[in-house]
């Protein structure tokens, strides 16, 4: 392989590894906190020991996250010093205030866990939450805008490989932030709520029916369905974007070869390049123009208008198809869920619903890097739009083979150890509910121990 090859599995390895624990990063914290906040309104002990738990799953990944950033930081520098040099002098500033909001959100987490027995009044400790909220979902969010300005570079002048007229704020409030921006943050809060309905629905299934695991269940599913309706919002708006600013990837996307009023919504099937064609995908007549420029009879752009170096891989269209159907699928399933909460009926709780959400436990995360792929491949040969190609960012160094090799098991292992510190620490502080399990109530000696 090349060494260009080697740098981008190398990154994109990376930033895959990394991604999952910036969602849940991004997305636990606004659980824990509605978690508390509605246990302190309702006076109910079910749902503030909720929140106690769930925080200490948070404190053991927020540390990996943090060293899993450091390296995908130390990488862009390494590995891709040409497009640093530009992206350093236009676009450092969300880098700069993602700083001060991780260390914002680690210090009211150092406040909020050392706070769980000694901040006397219940209220301002669940208050101490919403820094944590507000710096998590911010941290995603400034990384996300230098992302949006690759897509839709504003705010500066390059002639002749020299930047003049900087304008830091028009670099972040590029075109492609808004939408971009609402997309990532809303899928994070749906990756992670039914990360914890998938896991509170196994832990049902094996027998634990009390109280506390229904309230459990009902927040993180609920929360979840109305998030999922952000994110179908916030997915049609990113979609036009696409269309409007980067007409190649919407192509790519869609496996649309040929520029078409009228143009059909192709849902699976298979492409084929040489024959510009899709074999035994399901076409929607009109649905891709409607989707795409508010007229079912408006032109969309395909492959076609493209020359060949300039078209992003035709495989982003089965990742394309497996974020929205992901992404389809857990709404589904939510949203049944909800209908029979609110009609009352027993089987919200049956075993056949408890399988249903238990399967939606890692589509949220599947949806999610799907998503970046089609993204960051999309956007291809460019890493930044129209101005710098990914092989004129790399850098001329050798042994990034080498770099490759090392890192792959690194993962690996920090992966593990990551799941086993998990499951050592929830199994060396088991939860301890009352005799009666409809009434359970914090146990403060046990369940933070090891955190102090």
């Amino acid at each position: 392989m090349t060494n260009l090859v080697y740098g981008r599995v190398l990154m994109g390895t990376s930033l895959g590894f990394h991604i999952i624990l910036a969602v849940i990063g991004m997305g636990l914290p606004l659980y824990i906190s509605l978690a508390e906040g509605i246990g302190l309104w309702r006076r109910n002990d079910a749902l503030r020991l909720l929140a106690r738990r769930w925080t200490s799953a948070f404190i053991i990944l927020f540390a990996v996250g943090a060293a899993t950033g450091m390296i995908v930081g130390i990488e862009l520098s390494l590995l891709w010093p040409n497009f640093m040099a530009i992206a350093g002098q236009v676009i450092a500033l969300p880098f700069a205030i993602e700083v001060f909001a991780f260390f914002i959100e680690a210090i009211f987490l150092g406040i909020y866990v050392y706070g769980w027995d000694r901040i006397t009044n219940p209220l301002y400790h669940w208050l101490c939450s919403l820094p944590i909220v507000v710096a998590s979902a911010a941290s995603g969010a400034l990384i996300t805008i230098v992302n949006a300005w690759m897509n839709s570079p504003a705010g500066f002048t390059l002639k002749d490989g020299k930047v003049s007229n900087v304008q830091p704020i028009v670099a972040m409030l590029n075109p492609a932030t808004p939408t971009e921006l609402a997309h990532t943050v809303v899928t994070a809060y749906v990756a992670v709520g039914f990360l914890l309905a998938g896991l509170t629905a196994i832990t049902m299934l094996r027998g634990r029916r009390g109280r506390y695991y229904k309230q459990a269940l009902a927040l993180s599913t609920l929360v979840a369905l109305v998030m999922s309706i952000g994110a179908l919002i916030t997915g049609d708006l990113a979609a036009k974007y696409v269309a409007a600013y980067q007409p190649a990837k919407l192509a790519a996307m869609e496996a649309l070869y040929q520029t078409q009023a009228h143009a059909p919504e192709i849902i699976g099937g298979i492409p084929d390049p040489a024959h510009h064609t899709v074999h035994g995908g399901i076409m929607l007549p009109g649905l891709l123009s409607w989707l795409a420029t508010d007229n079912p009879n408006g032109t969309v752009v395909g492959l076609d208008a493209f020359a060949k170096a300039e078209q992003p891989p035709i495989f982003i269209h089965y990742l394309f198809d497996t974020m929205v159907g992901a992404g389809m699928l857990m709404f589904a399933v939510a949203a049944l869920y909800a209908l029979l909460l609110w009609r009352r009926r027993a089987w919200a709780g049956s075993p056949w619903m408890l399988r249903a959400l238990a399967g939606t436990l890692p589509l949220g995360f599947i949806a999610i890097e799907a998503g970046w792929v089609v993204t960051e491949v999309g956007r291809q040969p460019w890493i930044i739009y129209h101005l710098m190609t990914v092989s004129q960012a790399l850098t001329t160094a050798p042994y990034i083979g080498t770099m490759l090799w090392i890192f792959l098991p690194l993962y690996a292992v920090i992966g593990a150890l990551t799941i086993v510190a998990l499951v050592w620490y929830f199994r060396a502080h088991p939860l301890r509910l009352p005799a009666t399990p409809d009434l359970p109530a914090p146990q403060p000696e046990t369940e933070f121990a090891g955190t102090r």
